[in-house]
């Protein structure tokens, strides 16, 4: 649906299409002639004149004034219907409303939440509003199977039935310039829209915020103080070893080490330690780590979804436990 990049919003501007009003014919009528609207009908049946005459009334056509659109009049674009993209959400679709029903009341807030941000969004005006109750301005809407401008108001109210909260979207009133019925066809058809610009919203703001908590957990590793299968101490990290690995390379030079090179399949960065100014372990929250001003290896291990890290000196000995602790505490502060 092309919506988003088709709608326009004004209370007051009325856009105008220029050559379009073809094309959008084309998309709403039936290809072909519709010469069949002027057919006429045959002459009677004439019955030999011995024979007799048998009648049978399975498929007589019940008499009747058709009250419709006929031939090039009939808009063969199909139906919309509300899409299900708010997961806890059941949908209760009436005549020019749609209610979407929960039993979470923080799922109903955060629709309406939604419903306030794409009205300022969209700078839609607000003709009423009150804490459970907003009513809009005329919406103009320009969609390209459209001969002119679709013009509408909503009203967007909060609902509870015992257990249950709804929001609901409703169409208060339209200007269309077709026929009566193409007015009656539209004001389902924009009542949907509107409720699937609501939803197409709410899973946009949805998979955004899905995007910044998985970057957020990227960034955010913890780290503390564990054993090899020796029982000799290390640091664990609860990431990935390939995360890890970029991740500690850009940060080793924040708590005072420069690294001289690494060797990624191997697993080992040799950097040299100069112990930085009192004001970085100040900003951290955390002690110095002390060790002395010399190279050192840092061997990092692959654990699966946690990465081992060790530090050795330039006589490949491990370093002692409480300044592997100390290094742990500067990362932990690092990553958070």
């Amino acid at each position: 649906m092309k919506f988003l990049h088709q709608l326009v919003f004004s209370s007051l501007a009325v856009l105008m299409i220029s050559a379009c009003s073809d094309g959008a014919l084309k998309r709403r009528t039936a290809e072909g002639d519709f010469e069949y609207l002027d057919s006429k009908l045959s002459t009677a049946w004439k019955m030999p004149q011995d024979a007799e005459l048998q009648l049978y009334h399975d498929y007589d056509i019940p008499a009747g004034n058709y009250q419709g659109a006929l031939g090039e009049q009939v808009d063969i674009r199909p139906p919309q219907s509300v899409l299900t993209l708010i997961p806890g959400v059941r949908i209760d679709s009436g005549k020019n409303r749609i209610i979407f029903w929960t039993v979470k009341p923080q799922l109903a807030d955060q629709i309406w939440h939604v419903i306030a941000q794409f009205l300022e969004q969209h700078q839609v005006a607000r003709s009423q509003s009150s804490a459970s109750m907003v009513e809009t301005s005329w919406v103009t809407w320009a969609e390209e199977d459209e001969v002119s401008p679709v013009k509408t108001r909503y009203r967007y109210t909060r609902l509870q039935q015992k257990n249950q909260y709804g929001v609901q979207v409703s169409l208060v009133d339209m200007q269309h310039s077709g026929t009566e019925d193409e007015a009656l066809y539209n004001q389902d058809r924009y009542t949907v829209m509107m409720a699937n610009a609501i939803t197409t919203s709410y899973d946009r703001q949805a998979q955004e915020d899905a995007a910044r908590k998985s970057r957020q957990m990227a960034q955010q590793i913890a780290v503390a103080m564990g054993t090899d299968r020796s029982g000799l101490p290390v640091v664990i990290a609860r990431t990935s070893y390939d995360n890890m690995w970029q991740r500690l390379s850009d940060s080793l030079s924040q708590v005072g080490f420069h690294i001289d090179g690494r060797n990624r399949s191997q697993g080992t960065i040799k950097a040299k330690f100069s112990q930085p100014d009192d004001e970085v372990w100040q900003s951290l929250g955390v002690k110095p780590i002390s060790l002395d001003n010399r190279t050192y290896t840092l061997l990092l291990g692959d654990l699966g979804n946690r990465t081992s890290i060790n530090i050795t000196d330039g006589d490949d000995k491990p370093v002692a436990e409480e300044k592997l602790k100390e290094f742990a505490a500067a990362l932990s502060a690092l990553f958070q």
